[in-house]
């Protein structure tokens, strides 16, 4: 995700702790579920003309599926709660205020810090997303992220007060594969060069062979207290490894520093591997689960949001008979996809170029299953554990442990968020033929723009001789329906072999 930096802009405040805090002021507004919906999604570009293009071409839009967001329940759960994180966190660390400074001028001494934690009050300040993997974790982190554009503010001017400093919204760290802190603290420091634009500065200090682990630790505070660093986002923590680390304790402390001492709020991203590094102490899982645990859990029947889910992708064929999907098309994909949104979309994706190659030009279960067969050989020991669904079956495949043991130990209340749905019908239709009507939503004016970015008042303005392909989509014969309207010739290709 690339930086965009702001000139901060302030709003007043309806909460009273955020009053008067340049930090929370500067900060997108609490959003609605519509607007988040909004934020959230992504919805490439599709137009029927397109399914008229050479195999070749279309071949290469299907690179496009890899862009589409659907916004899912548990999205909004996570949007809001890192909305209060984030908020929580700048409560504690207002840079009008004395102890801010203070904190900020000892970040790299452990000991000073601690004299002035009594200066603060304690905040809410991690969440723990846990999920198996291609279950839409780190897609939805980053949906979040996208809600606020303003990952770096420049300050200067507040109230007629001077403040020149910088503030870094949010950083996301992705846990380097070789799993230890010190590789861990050198990726941060990457991300913050990137946010920054500092040209490898910091990655450059933290590259230093002699740098102590604790070393690397200090300078870490250091720059997310310099920076009033918002919310720290790690994703993939379970690569943490406890060997590296010298088991949990040292790891699970090194997590903490950064809430506890600073009062920056983390967000840890990862599978059951890691939900087991807090199920081993009592007050570690407690710590985790203080905002409330949220598990990317995958449907093990066919349920109306997943089937919505499904329809939503299905809106993206660039195959010359596209058509929804029907009972037998939705239960095949569940089977052969057990849930799993990453697998759905790499099945859809390849399908359709199966059909483009064969000619046949439509998705069918036995197109779909022949599919999976051939060129998802290498999932089928992961689909299979997950069509067993039993703990033996699963031991194997460490990623896709269930994590129902870990969330008992952790959670007594589930949480769960609400739903906008008809707006997200609105703004996203489930279905191809719904897809190509124009989007009429007098609420949210932010919807007015259609996927091209024209407004619709100005998409009206047609070339006399327009025809509107997308009418062929649900024709009984669309190959027909394109000769006679003149759009394609006869001969041109034989869609009916």
């Amino acid at each position: 995700m690339n930086s965009i930096k702001f000139s901060a802009a302030y709003s007043e405040q309806r909460i009273a702790e955020y009053r008067d805090n340049p930090l929370i002021e500067a900060l997108p507004n609490i959003l609605s579920e519509k607007e988040a919906a909004y934020a959230m999604m992504l919805r490439p570009c599709i137009q029927a003309e397109e399914r008229a293009m050479a195999t070749e071409e279309r071949w290469h839009l299907l690179a496009r599926l890899k862009y589409v967001v659907v916004p899912r329940l548990i999205f909004y759960d996570v949007e809001r709660t890192m909305s209060r994180l984030l908020r929580a966190g700048y409560v504690v660390r207002n840079p009008l205020a004395v102890t801010t400074w203070r904190t900020i001028y000892n970040a790299q001494d452990s000991r000073q810090l601690s004299n002035f934690d009594t200066q603060l009050m304690s905040c809410e300040s991690q969440m723990f997303i846990v999920g198996l993997s291609g279950s839409g974790k780190t897609t939805c982190a980053d949906a979040v992220l996208r809600t606020y554009p303003q990952q770096v503010i420049h300050h200067d001017r507040w109230k007629d007060r001077h403040l020149p400093i910088t503030q870094l919204v949010w950083l996301k760290v992705t846990c380097p594969k070789n799993g230890s802190i010190s590789s861990f603290c050198r990726e941060f420091a990457r991300q913050v060069d990137l946010a920054l634009s500092t040209e490898g500065k910091y990655e450059a200090l933290f590259s230093k062979s002699r740098m102590r682990e604790d070393m690397l630790e200090g300078a870490m505070r250091q720059i997310a207290a310099s920076h009033f660093l918002g919310i720290l986002i790690i994703d993939e923590i379970q690569r943490l490894s406890l060997s590296k680390t010298g088991g949990p304790v040292p790891l699970l402390h090194f997590l903490q520093d950064l809430r506890t001492t600073l009062r920056v709020p983390v967000v840890e991203i990862g599978t059951s591997k890691a939900a087991n590094l807090f199920t081993k102490e009592m007050k570690d899982g407690r710590r985790a689960s203080e905002s409330g645990m949220i598990e990317f859990a995958r449907p093990t029947k066919r349920v109306k949001e997943w089937d919505d889910f499904v329809r939503r992708i299905w809106a993206y064929q660039w195959i010359r008979y596209p058509e929804d999907p029907d009972e037998n098309m939705l239960d095949t994909v569940f089977d052969l996809s057990q849930s799993i949104p990453d697998f759905v979309v790499l099945l859809f994706k390849l399908a359709q170029q199966r059909a483009m190659l064969d000619e046949t030009e439509k998705l069918t279960p036995k197109l779909l299953k022949q599919t999976y067969d051939d060129a998802l050989v290498l999932l089928h020991p992961a689909i299979n554990a997950l069509r067993t669904n039993t703990t033996k079956s699963l031991a194997q495949y460490e990623d896709l442990l269930p994590v129902e043991e870990a969330i008992t130990k952790l959670l007594e209340l589930p949480k769960q968020a609400t739903l906008v749905q008809d707006y997200l019908d609105q703004i996203f239709p489930s279905t191809v033929a719904s897809n190509a009507t124009k989007l009429d939503n007098r609420d949210i004016e932010k919807t007015s723009v259609d996927v091209v970015g024209k407004s619709n008042e100005e998409s009206t303005e047609l070339p006399c001789d327009y025809v509107d392909l997308r009418t062929a989509a649900s024709a009984e014969d669309p190959h027909r329906d394109l000769v006679d309207k003149g759009v394609i010739k006869n001969d041109w290709l034989d869609l009916q072999r």
